[in-house]
């Protein structure tokens, strides 16, 4: 079921520990679309090369994904325009077997200076977000902190808050080549993006193009990942170790672009 979409103006919001500061957020809610071993991203036109993902968004995207292919298709996120592909490693059990993911919730905000204007992300942008980096990643019940192992219980929390979530953190803090383009991606898909210095301090020097800040929630169909045994399907390509240690999430911004200018200067700036 396609979820209602929730518009968050003037809401008070904590980012690195730092104090509360008064933003503006656009929240989504979007249904899973389907798991398939593919990254179009990492591994552009060679399907099944990757670990498992579950993918929300764009319904269309595939290994053989290509901008222009994505562009106008189907999306689980009813925000129109948002055509945007996210997607996040499968949670499995201590068999093997997927665990199904509910829903993905995401997070546009003006982060991390709030007077100061939010440039879109450019078309074609693409970035990788989570582990290793510390700080940004981890798994929860659907409030409660943020925990770096898949092996949490969630079963006893207050209803409403009983499913194990993921939780990742895009940086936000853009650069332009020698053309004075927005840079779009990199080797990594993440150097050519930074995390703000604080909530105050603002972007590096380096990055000092404030771009939309992105969060995404992950609500899987499980209650007790202790029990389950969770773990998920990139843990055993990492070199890290312990359950869910190689959380991370993708975004591709195949968004209508003109509806993304839209939203974000309507909604963020």
């Amino acid at each position: 079921m396609r979820r209602t979409l929730l518009i968050i103006t003037s809401v008070a919001l904590v980012m690195f520990g730092a104090a509360p500061a008064r933003a503006s957020s656009v929240k989504i809610e979007c249904d899973a679309s389907h798991a398939a071993p593919d990254d179009p991203i990492v591994f552009p036109g060679r399907p099944g090369a990757s670990h498992l993902h579950e993918f929300f968004g764009n319904t269309s995207t595939s290994a053989s994904s290509t901008y222009a292919s994505m562009l106008g298709k189907p999306t689980t996120c009813p925000l129109a325009g948002d055509t945007a592909a996210y997607w996040m490693p499968a949670l499995l059990n201590s068999a093997g077997q997927r665990i199904p993911a509910r829903r993905m919730t995401v997070y546009y905000r003006d982060r991390p200076i709030e007077s100061r204007t939010v440039t879109p992300f450019p078309p074609d942008f693409r970035m990788v977000a989570g582990a290793p980096t510390a700080g940004v990643w981890g798994f929860n019940c659907d409030g409660t902190a943020l925990i770096r192992s898949a092996l949490i219980d969630c079963s006893k929390q207050t209803p409403g808050h009983t499913f194990v979530r993921a939780t990742v953190i895009f940086p936000n803090c853009g650069k332009r080549d020698a053309l004075g383009n927005i840079v779009t991606d990199s080797p990594d898909h993440r150097s050519h993006v930074a995390y703000p210095i604080s909530a105050g301090a603002g972007c590096p020097a380096a990055f000092p193009i404030q771009l939309p800040h992105v969060k995404v929630n992950v609500r899987f169909d499980v209650s007790n990942c202790i029990s389950a045994g969770c773990r998920l399907s990139s843990d055993m390509m990492s070199p890290c170790t312990g359950n869910g240690c190689s959380l991370h999430s993708d975004f591709w911004n195949t968004w209508n672009q003109a509806a993304l200018i839209n939203m974000v200067d309507t909604k963020l700036n």
